[in-house]
């Protein structure tokens, strides 16, 4: 079964997302039961002749009063609280000395601000908080006796130190009328100081645990019952979380984009095949087609800085190297799917001699161009995947000169890089009946930057953020999320991540720190496959062997199309990371190498087309190398 990128990361935090209104300002009443740890130690030092009391014991107090609950968003609240609260009424017997017991009353006016998150983990109506208990001493008093005998009665306990205290809790909200709220709530709190500053008294700390209820009453801003009637048409939906996944796997929630100036420049990498639609013999819509007066000097792509976008210019940029390499030739190896087009090479035939006129037509001369038809590639992807049956309808392009399909450079220039530069939305909806169709829409200072859109239920969404795609102004990145239900039910949410935006011109090189950062991603493997094919091996040669010097940090992250079992694709990036690793490690041993998979979890460019899933079968090489 494959592995679902949200239940994977169903149990993280996510405290980046703003709602539309944040719920009401609440305030009630607080009562609970304390159990207290006293852990007494004293006197210090111990005159001769008196006792000594060492012995931890536990007592039951309660407390009351007045809490306040302040949202900052749906998720983040800021809390106040004030209550009569009793730490003693404890009997404490001496371990050495004369035999006495002690007595001790400790009320204190206990103050405490808190902050707290919600929709942490199971519900948006459990909270946790953390805060600072401060305590102030109401006349705290205490008492000895000795066999029966009273010695001191309701004598006021010198020096009391005000407390301070560290307190942690979870509280769970259940609504039992339109602007009622019950909450039941356990916290312990951790003191910083002593019970009292005097010596005969000293060492003397009560740590305390505490179940309480709040009951709180709603305040303006009434968040709407959402609920929708028994039997009734409903949906709802929202984006749940927004996170990028770091290299050794663990999913973090994204707060922040951070955008850097740096000068920069990128290649990319060609897929040699061209796809086909079934039972056609002309290329895929998305590929753009020359003629003969564009066939020159000037390239769309030049411009570009996407490796999907650019490859829809494959057949372009076959016309331009054909023409900048007269020797070169190339051969069209036509195929078909094997299934759907019953073994048809006809069709195999027609699909190459497609590809064949379209490079005539642009100036490269039929005598360098060979034809070939088959059915199934060579090498041919899943054959029983409707994923993989799309792939094998293809022409394959073969050339006698490397350059002719050597990766694409990107123009060299100042951009904006930002980190993470891959983010996945992962949306939460719950709906009466299927949903019909989603979308998200990605702006940022009302330009609009990227939308994604779905039919069915929709899917953890991975946007892979553009070098410049963001504004240089630090303003947020807004979403928004529609989904509609085949009833015509529909629901909206947004939010936002805040931007962090760096301006500074920089080498050739991303520098980060004090190190020289380089990074590739120009490796395509063949389906299923970690062997590093001749051609690679020469990329690996000439593009990156080059950057990697004594001293240099060499990162290796493998990834995998969405054909297969999640857990094999995340093992099969691993290979191939440490496949490419083993092999520049050869060349260059005394670099520091490290790797890692993400298999298909980051979806780098879209597996809804075949080109995306040829791109995504690639490692990422990234060297650092410490400046001098």
């Amino acid at each position: 079964m494959k592995l679902n990128v949200a239940v994977a990361m169903s149990l993280l935090l996510v405290a980046t997302m703003t709602a539309q209104d944040n719920p009401p300002i609440r305030f009630g009443l607080h009562g609970g039961v304390n159990v207290n740890f006293h852990n007494p130690s004293f006197p210090t030092p111990q005159p001769t002749g008196s006792p000594y009391f060492n012995t931890s014991a536990t007592s039951a107090t309660g407390a009351i009063g007045v809490i306040g609950h302040f949202p900052l968003s749906q998720r983040l609240a800021l809390g106040m609280r004030a209550a009569y609260s009793s730490l003693g009424n404890i009997a404490l017997d001496a371990t050495s000395g004369p035999a006495e017991r002690l007595t001790a009353a400790l009320p204190q006016l206990e103050l405490m601000p808190t902050i707290g998150i919600n929709d942490v983990i199971l519900s948006e109506s459990l909270w946790l908080w953390g805060g600072i208990e401060i305590g102030i001493p109401l006349s705290p008093t205490y008492s000895r006796d000795s066999a029966g005998v009273t010695l001191a009665n309701g004598i006021a306990l010198p020096d009391p130190g005000t407390r301070i205290a560290l307190a942690f809790g979870a509280a769970y909200d259940i609504p039992i009328a339109r602007q009622w709220t019950l909450q039941p709530e356990l916290s312990i709190r951790f003191p910083f100081t002593k019970v009292s500053s005097n010596s005969a008294f000293d060492s003397w700390t009560i740590p305390q645990a505490r179940l309480a209820i709040n009951l709180f009453y709603s305040f303006g801003n009434e968040r709407t019952d959402t609920t929708p009637p028994p039997n009734e048409p409903f949906v709802r939906g929202r984006i749940g979380r927004v996170v990028s996944i770091s290299p050794n796997g663990d999913t973090n929630d994204v707060r922040t984009v951070k955008l850097e100036d740096v000068r920069y420049t990128e290649y990319f990498p060609i897929v040699p095949y061209v796809f086909f639609p079934a039972n056609s013999d002309r290329p895929e819509s998305s590929y753009r087609i020359p003629d003969m007066r564009e066939a020159g000097e000037s390239f769309p792509a030049d411009t570009l800085k996407d490796a999907l976008a650019i490859n829809d210019y494959t057949i372009w940029l076959l016309c331009r190297r054909m023409n900048q390499y007269p020797t070169a030739q190339l051969t069209l190896v036509g195929t078909d799917d094997g299934r759907t087009e019953t073994r048809d090479r006809s069709l195999s035939l027609r699909r190459a001699q497609a590809i064949r006129a379209q490079l005539i037509a642009c100036g490269v001369d039929s005598s360098r161009i060979a034809v070939v038809a088959r059915d199934l590639p060579e090498k041919p992807s899943a054959p029983n995947d409707p994923d993989g049956i799309a792939e094998n309808r293809r022409v394959e392009l073969r050339a006698s000169t490397p350059e002719v399909l050597e990766p694409f450079p990107s123009r060299v220039g100042i951009e904006r890089l930002a980190t993470p530069d891959v983010l996945i939305f992962i949306p939460d909806v719950a709906s009466s009946d299927p949903i019909k169709a989603w979308e998200l829409t990605i702006t940022q200072a009302g330009r609009t930057l990227r939308v994604f859109r779905g039919d069915g239920t929709p899917h953890p969404i991975t946007w892979t953020i553009n070098p410049s795609e963001l504004s240089s102004l630090q303003v947020p990145i807004d979403y928004t999320f529609r989904v509609e239900s085949v009833l015509n039910k529909s629901s909206e949410s947004s939010g936002s991540i805040a931007v962090d935006y760096l301006s500074s011109t920089r080498t050739l090189k991303e520098r980060a720190g004090n190190k020289t950062v380089q990074k590739f991603s120009l490796i395509l493997f063949d389906f299923d496959s970690d062997v590093i094919t001749p051609d690679n091996r020469r990329i690996l040669d000439v593009k990156i062997l080059p950057a990697i010097v004594p001293g240099s940090t060499v990162k290796i992250y493998g990834y995998t199309d969405r054909i297969g079992e999640a857990r094999y694709n995340l093992e099969l990036s691993r290979r191939r990371a440490v496949s490419v690793m083993n092999y520049l490690k050869s060349k260059r041993p005394d670099a520091t190498y490290e790797t890692a998979g993400f298999g298909e979890t980051i979806e780098r460019f879209d597996n809804n087309r075949p080109t995306g899933r040829q791109l995504s079968r690639t490692v990422q090489i990234i060297v650092e190398t410490p400046n001098q």
